[in-house]
């Protein structure tokens, strides 16, 4: 069984809050976020980083894989679209998580001839680039971050004067 506490060790309520009003900041930039968003700001963190995760209102995303940490996502949004989330997912770095931006938008064999499929099209575009960012000014500030994990990995692959390149050489694959 996956320690889900220890690979979130890293994780504090301040980075995760952080985090949060980093999203807020592009996901919203002309104004607050709806009542309904600012609702689920309200933690209860008596039980700790571990246990909030994995109440409401964050959700549970099980991968597949059990041998894998579940990604635990909190649904806030953007000014256009309701349903990106904010995600923190269990990894084997220092910080033992990365942040990412689930746009939730995705949809496979999208036929560009049905009615509305420029329009959301176009969606995606936004919410990519409102994700891409969230995820930069994280990096900026520091939080874990996959665009970050991979630069570290990258880094240390080149710098065999690390010692850590046979470790990270694994990490990749």
């Amino acid at each position: 069984m996956i320690d889900h506490g220890n690979a979130l060790r890293g994780l504090s309520l301040e980075d995760l809050r952080r985090a949060v009003d980093i999203y807020l900041n592009h996901a919203y930039p002309d104004g607050q976020p709806p009542e309904s968003i600012l609702r689920r700001l309200n933690w209860a963190v008596a039980q700790g980083i571990p246990g909030l995760l994995t109440e409401r209102p964050f959700e549970t995303v099980l991968v597949p894989d059990p041998a894998h940490s579940p990604i635990y996502a909190l649904r806030l949004g953007n000014h256009a679209y309701p349903h990106m989330k904010l995600q923190v997912q269990p990894w084997n770095t220092q910080a033992g998580y990365l942040l990412t931006v689930n746009t939730h938008d995705q949809v496979s064999n999208l036929d560009p001839s049905m009615p509305g499929a420029t329009e959301f099209r176009e969606l995606q575009v936004r919410n990519r680039t409102i994700k891409e960012a969230i995820e930069q000014d994280w990096d900026s500030h520091g939080l874990p971050n996959f665009h970050r994990y991979l630069r570290e990995c990258l880094s240390a692959l080149e710098d065999p004067a690390s010692g850590d390149s046979a470790s990270s050489s694994s990490a990749l694959t």
